[in-house]
């Protein structure tokens, strides 16, 4: 099976697709190019401090912060600032009482 992501319509590619490919095909839409994310995850790794991984998930279509600890204080921040779902901070820890 091969899975490909595409901005716009993805039927669009097809017939090219199918010149190369005979086997089992799927397409799917992608909100965000992979070089939206990692540009995204480039200027979060400069704006956002405290954190100790980034990785641009092409799959899920948002940047993962690595955290110490992603209070949802902090999340909310991040959605106000980039956008909801966009950059999701992953916590190492967790808060106390949660």
């Amino acid at each position: 099976m091969l899975n490909l992501r595409f901005t716009g319509d993805p039927a669009v590619h097809e017939p090219a697709i199918r010149e190369v490919w005979g086997g089992a095909l799927c397409l799917s839409r992608a909100r965000h190019t992979v070089a939206e994310l990692r540009a995204l995850q480039e200027r979060a790794q400069k704006e956002i401090k405290g954190m100790y991984s980034a990785s641009a998930d092409e799959r899920a279509g948002h940047v993962g912060l690595g955290v110490w600890v992603a209070a949802p204080e902090l999340q909310h921040q991040v959605d106000e600032k980039y956008g909801r779902g966009l950059v999701v901070l992953e916590g190492f820890l967790t808060p106390a009482g949660s």
